[in-house]
């Protein structure tokens, strides 16, 4: 296991098989083009997406023929610290929060509503260095109003579809995800559940219904204790099931949770307590936020 800066905890996984970059030889006869996804990945996909070419060491980059259940993911790469040293890790994800900007109308990459330590990093600065580490890039969008600025950017920097995972509240995906489908065909939707509590079979099949609507690559985001077996009995046949959360054990419950059915991305964090360093962080932020309102 690895530990993030965060205090994640990421279960060891097998090592992902080498990409072959020499030329193909010449085929005997013509032969159906690949999905570049896994079928457990997608939801009635018809569309090809290209591969992207990684551009990091062999073992951290993703192409989307590769399943979810490979995923190993830098759960917060929001600062420019967290994202260099997620740079060094053995991630093949990197997940960046998305919200508008405390003092500009421009979305920057953000957990919280309030500053945050570090030197927190714009949009374009996240994606083009996302783009060049050659892992998948995952965006979970905290304020569903910038999902336009953020699929003009997504376009102008031209992130690998095969890479990409929107990750939206249930209500605005229900607003923007026919739009996000129709630009990005091939991107992952995550899809999240339309209820903060135990998540059951009702709710599940909801999920299921968004994702039947929109068509393409999807994954069911479930916090790992509110996922309930029927939940994951009427998810299996529709596509992949991802879950996050934390835990005393995270290796012991990703196992746990393997053995239920969930064979999407599984990113378990390991005990985090509050502590005299976290309270610090708290009132500075605080004080950074306020005065940014007031100048």
């Amino acid at each position: 296991m690895s530990i993030e800066p965060d205090g994640r905890i990421r279960p060891t996984v097998v090592s992902l098989p080498k990409l072959d970059r020499q030329p193909a030889a010449p085929a005997a006869k013509a032969v159906a083009a690949p999905t570049r996804y896994s079928s457990v990945d997608s939801f009635e996909s018809t569309r090809s997406a290209p591969p992207s070419g990684p551009a990091c060491p062999a073992g951290t980059t993703w192409t989307g023929d590769l399943p979810l259940s490979e995923a190993r993911n830098a759960h917060r790469t929001n600062t420019r610290e967290q994202f260099e040293a997620a740079l060094d890790s053995n991630a093949n994800w990197f997940e960046g929060d998305v919200r508008q900007e405390i003092n500009r109308d421009s979305p920057e990459m953000r957990h919280d509503s309030g500053h945050e330590d570090g030197d927190n990093l714009t949009l374009h600065e996240w994606l083009t260095m996302g783009k060049e580490s050659g892992r998948g890039l995952k965006l979970d969008i905290k304020e569903g109003d910038q999902v336009p600025a953020v699929l003009d950017e997504l376009e102008r920097v031209g992130i690998p579809e095969d890479r990409l995972m929107l990750n939206l509240s249930f209500a605005d995906m229900q607003r923007w995800g026919a739009e996000i489908r129709e630009r990005f065909p091939n991107a992952i939707l995550a899809i999240n559940p339309p209820t903060d509590g135990q998540v059951k079979a009702g709710d599940a099949a909801k999920m299921v219904e968004m994702a039947r609507a929109l068509g393409g690559p999807v994954t069911f985001v479930v916090r790992h204790d509110k996922l309930t077996d029927e939940a994951i009995q009427t998810f299996l046949p529709a596509g992949t099931v991802s879950v996050w959360g934390s835990a005393e054990d995270p290796a012991k419950a990703a196992e746990d949770l393997r053995a239920r059915g969930v064979n999407g991305m599984v990113d378990i964090a390991g005990p985090h307590g509050f502590s005299l360093g976290d309270a610090a962080d708290t009132v500075k932020n605080w004080v950074k936020t306020g005065l940014d309102k007031i100048f």
